[in-house]
C-alpha cells in the first residue's frame, strides 16, 4: 500500500476520531451501563421496598382491578403490564389515567408489589436506568437518534481508516507491547494499537447495528412518504408491526384469569411471557397481547393477541407466518445488547465498551501530542480542543458515579426525585468541562477526576453497608441477586479507580518534577 494512502488514511483517522471522541465517548460508556439495564432498574427500587416471598403473590387479575380503582383509568386507551422477572420481582404497571375533567389521559407508571397489590413507588422516580439508556440511543437530545447515527457513520469510517494504518503490522505486532522501558507515545501508541485491533469485531458490530438502528429511520421516513403516501400504519403492517385496534362496545365483560391465561401460553408456545398489553379492559371487545420471549430459539418474541370474547387467539390477528423483516429487527436488537445470551457475554461486552472508551481516550492524547507542534494550527484552537476533549470524555465518569450514589440515597416519596439525579449528573459533568479549560496538567486532571469518582463509590459502598445491608442479604437468599452483584461492582470500580487515580497523580507528579529539573 502507498505511503500517502497511508499518510491520508492516518490524518483522516487522528481528526474524525478526534471531532467524535466525546459523543463517541458517552454513547460507548453510557451503552456498556446500559448492558445491565435490569439490574440497574432492581437495584434502585429494591432497596426501598420490603421484602416479601414471591409465593404470597395475588393472582394478577386482583392485581389489575385493584390498579383500576384506585386510578381514574380511561378503559378505551391501551394498559401494559410488565411481569415480574427473576432480576425485579414487581409488577410495573402503565396505566392511562384521566386528567383535567376526562378530556385527555396521562400514562401513569408505577411499581407495585405482587404480595398486596400496593403501589411502592413511581417508575419515574426510579429513571437512572432510563436515562443512561437514552444517553446511548440519542444523548437525550432533540433528534439525537439522527446524530448518533451520523456519529456511527463516521466512527465506521475510523474503524476502516485504522484498518488501513495498521495492516502492514495487523499480524506481525499483535499484541505488541513495549512497555515501561519505551516513552509514554510509544506506551500509548501500543496501546491504542493492541485494544482496537482486539475489539475490532466488537465495535464493527456496534458501528453497523448502530447506523441501522439511527440512520435506518431516515429511510422509514423516506419510504413512508414516497411509496406509501404518508399512510404509516400501512407501512408498519407490511413491516411486521401491525397496529392491532377493536373498537370500545360500552358492554361490561368478565374477564379471563390472566394467570391461567398467561399459564396456558407459555406451555403452548414454549415461551417465557414478559409482558401484558390490555386493551378495552372489562369490555365485551376486550383484548389480551402477550409478549414473550421463546425458550430454545434465537433472540425469538413471540407476540400473540387474545380476544376475549372469542376465549381464543384469533386468527385473523395472530398470523401463521412470521415476519422476517420484524424478526431481523429484533435479532439485531439482541446482537447490539448481548439480550441472546447469559450473564457472560454481557460483562465481555461491557468489558470490551470500556476497553473503547480507553481507546477513546488515548487517541486523543496522542493525536493532541502529534499537532502540539504544528504552527499551522493556532494555540487557541489547540487548547480549547485539548479541554473540551478532557472534559468531556473524562468528565461522564464523577457525573455518572454522582449520579448513582443520589440514586440510592434520595428518598423514593421525594418529588422530582429523577430530575434532581440528572440535573446533578448535568451539574458535575459541565463542572468537569469547565474546569479542564483551567488545568494546564492534562494528566493531573484526568488523575483528580479518576479519583474524585472513585471517592463517591467508595461513599456509595459506605451507605450501602450502612443503611441497606439488611436488604441486600435477603433478597440475595431469595436468588434475587441484583442488589449485590450492582453493589459489589461499585465496591469494585472504587477500588480500581482509586488506584488508578492515584498511579496517574504520581505520573503527572514525576512529570513535573521532571520539567522542573530541566
Amino acid at each position: 500500500m502507498k505511503a500517502t494512502t497511508i499518510r491520508s488514511a492516518l490524518e483522516g483517522h487522528g481528526w474524525i476520531g478526534l471531532f467524535i471522541s466525546i459523543p463517541l465517548f458517552i454513547v460507548f460508556w453510557a451503552g456498556s451501563l446500559t448492558l445491565f439495564y435490569p439490574e440497574l432498574k432492581a437495584w434502585s427500587v429494591l432497596s426501598h421496598t420490603e421484602f416479601r416471598s414471591v409465593s404470597d403473590s395475588l393472582p394478577l387479575s386482583e392485581i389489575v382491578d385493584t390498579a383500576l380503582s384506585e386510578h381514574d383509568v380511561d378503559m378505551q386507551e391501551r394498559m401494559f403490564v410488565v411481569l415480574p422477572t427473576e432480576t425485579l420481582p414487581l409488577y410495573e404497571l402503565y396505566l392511562p389515567v384521566k386528567q383535567n375533567g376526562a378530556t385527555h389521559t396521562e400514562l401513569t407508571s408505577l411499581y407495585v408489589d405482587p404480595a398486596n397489590g400496593q403501589t411502592v413507588a413511581p417508575i419515574d422516580s426510579f429513571h437512572l436506568a432510563d436515562f443512561l439508556y437514552g444517553l446511548h440511543i440519542d444523548l437525550n437530545l432533540p433528534m439525537g437518534d439522527h446524530i448518533v447515527g451520523i456519529i456511527t457513520l463516521f466512527f465506521t469510517v475510523v474503524i476502516f481508516t485504522g484498518l488501513i494504518v495498521q495492516f502492514k503490522k495487523l499480524i506481525t505486532h499483535f499484541f505488541s507491547y513495549r512497555g515501561s522501558k519505551a516513552t509514554q507515545r510509544y506506551q500509548l501508541t501500543d496501546m491504542h494499537n493492541v485494544v482496537g485491533v482486539m475489539s475490532l469485531p466488537y465495535t464493527f458490530m456496534y458501528a453497523l447495528t448502530g447506523l441501522m438502528f439511527n440512520l435506518g429511520l431516515i429511510s422509514q421516513i423516506v419510504t413512508l412518504l414516497f411509496v406509501y403516501d404518508g399512510d404509516r400504519t400501512a407501512l408498519l403492517n407490511d413491516s411486521g408491526f401491525p397496529k392491532i385496534t377493536e373498537s370500545y362496545a360500552g358492554i361490561e365483560r368478565e374477564m379471563p384469569d390472566l394467570d391461567a391465561l398467561v399459564a396456558s401460553w407459555e406451555e403452548e408456545q414454549h415461551a417465557k411471557a414478559r409482558s401484558l398489553r390490555l386493551t378495552n379492559y372489562g369490555d365485551e371487545n376486550a383484548l389480551i397481547r402477550i409478549i414473550g420471549q421463546h425458550e430454545t430459539n434465537f433472540s425469538q418474541r413471540i407476540d400473540m393477541t387474545y380476544r376475549v370474547r372469542e376465549n381464543a387467539f384469533s386468527t385473523e390477528l395472530n398470523p401463521s407466518e412470521r415476519n422476517a423483516f420484524a424478526d431481523g429487527t429484533r435479532f439485531l436488537y439482541a446482537l447490539h445488547f448481548g439480550h441472546f445470551a447469559g450473564l457472560d457475554v454481557r460483562v465481555v461486552f461491557f468489558i470490551l465498551g470500556l476497553a473503547v472508551c480507553g481507546l477513546i481516550i488515548v487517541g486523543n492524547m496522542l493525536w493532541l501530542n502529534k499537532f502540539q507542534n504544528n504552527r499551522s494550527i493556532s494555540q487557541r484552537f489547540k487548547r480549547n480542543i485539548a479541554a473540551l476533549t478532557l472534559g468531556g470524555c473524562a468528565g461522564i465518569i464523577p457525573a455518572s458515579a454522582t449520579a448513582f450514589l443520589l440514586e440510592r440515597t434520595l428518598a423514593a416519596s421525594l418529588d422530582a426525585r429523577a430530575l434532581m439525579v440528572e440535573a446533578a449528573f448535568f451539574l458535575v459533568y459541565g463542572l468537569s468541562v469547565v474546569a479542564a479549560f483551567f488545568t494546564n496538567n492534562r494528566l493531573k486532571m484526568i488523575s483528580v477526576m479518576v479519583l474524585v469518582s472513585g471517592l463517591i463509590l467508595a461513599l456509595l459502598t459506605v451507605v450501602e453497608v450502612i443503611g441497606n445491608s439488611q436488604s441486600i442479604v435477603q433478597y440475595f437468599n431469595a436468588s434475587y441477586k441484583s442488589l449485590f452483584s450492582v453493589s459489589f461492582i461499585f465496591l469494585s470500580f472504587s477500588c480500581l479507580l482509586l488506584w488508578l487515580g492515584m498511579s496517574l497523580l504520581k505520573k503527572s507528579e514525576l512529570a513535573r518534577n521532571t520539567i522542573t529539573d530541566q
